[in-house]
């Protein structure tokens, strides 16, 4: 909880032209006595100044809103291959539109885990993990199974579901690090048991534990194409769709933690998910 501060400021004496100090508000009331503990007191005008400040925010924003001028701050939390391949090319030219929108972005691996902690939007891909959450699904996307050719040459090449369980696979902690699951066309769901030689909590050093032939990983094909490409990774088993526990496919969401919307979020959201709605 943010502290209360102590000010003291000078006033005239009303008798003559000394000053003297002036506590303000009666700041006894709002520590306890010698010390910084801020009082019962002190909370309830800290909350009545907390009330105060997002009210203004929503009245700035309906100013805003009216004028067609957004203003203010949009904090953003996603995953940092989703940061860096899509928030990098729609905060730019929203911002060239609307210079008084500014952007506080966190990247971690697990964006959804931030939800409650009062950021406007959340990038989540995967599946929703919470059916009580507020979020459009914007499109699905495709993973792929797929090794380094020197892991290959080493340890051959999976010809069936059933061999990628005498295999080496890289899997990530918090997506089904102990089952994958495909469908072949319209097929049924397939459980494949799996023993991971390692796990991790980041995507992205997946991506380089595969680039080294530690193993197989089964990844969204967007942050592995150009490894792909260029030949440093080789997809496998491609007839099966990599898909969640319900057989759908993975998607990505825009999750908004709350169901008010200022207008600047709102239109940023709009410019978002008309981007993301492209091709990737």
């Amino acid at each position: 909880m943010a502290r209360l501060c102590r000010t003291r400021t000078a006033i005239p004496d009303a008798g003559s032209d000394r000053r003297v100090d002036h506590d303000v508000a009666g700041e006894e009331q709002f520590f306890a006595a010698g010390t910084d503990q801020i009082t019962e007191a002190g909370s309830i005008v800290l909350a009545w100044a907390r009330e105060s400040i997002r009210h203004y925010a929503q009245l700035r924003d309906e100013l805003g809103a009216q004028q067609e001028k957004p203003v203010g701050l949009i904090r953003i939390a996603c995953n940092e291959f989703t940061g860096s391949r899509y928030l990098l090319q729609t905060i730019v030219p929203f911002r060239t539109r609307n210079p008084e929108v500014r952007f506080q972005v966190r990247m971690v691996d697990e964006p959804i885990q931030l939800v409650d902690e009062g950021f406007d939007l959340v990038i989540h891909a995967g599946r929703l993990p919470d059916s009580n959450l507020v979020g459009r699904r914007v499109r699905s996307y495709q993973r792929i199974l797929c090794g380094a050719p020197a892991y290959f040459e080493r340890h051959g090449v999976p010809e069936t579901l059933e061999d990628l369980g005498r295999h080496d696979c890289l899997t990530h902690a918090r997506s089904e690090p102990r089952n994958w699951f495909f469908r072949q066309g319209e097929g049924p769901i397939i459980t494949q048991i799996i023993t991971p030689a390692v796990e991790a909590n980041a995507h992205l050093m997946l991506v380089d534990l595969a680039l080294a032939g530690a193993g197989i990983i089964r990844i969204s094909a967007p942050m592995v194409n150009d490894h792909i490409e260029a030949g440093r990774l080789r997809q496998i088993l491609g007839g099966y769709h990599c898909v969640n526990p319900d057989g759908e496919l993975p998607g990505l969401w825009l999750i908004q933690p709350d169901r008010h919307m200022p207008y600047r979020v709102r239109l940023f959201a709009d410019h978002l998910i008309r981007h993301l709605r492209l091709p990737p």
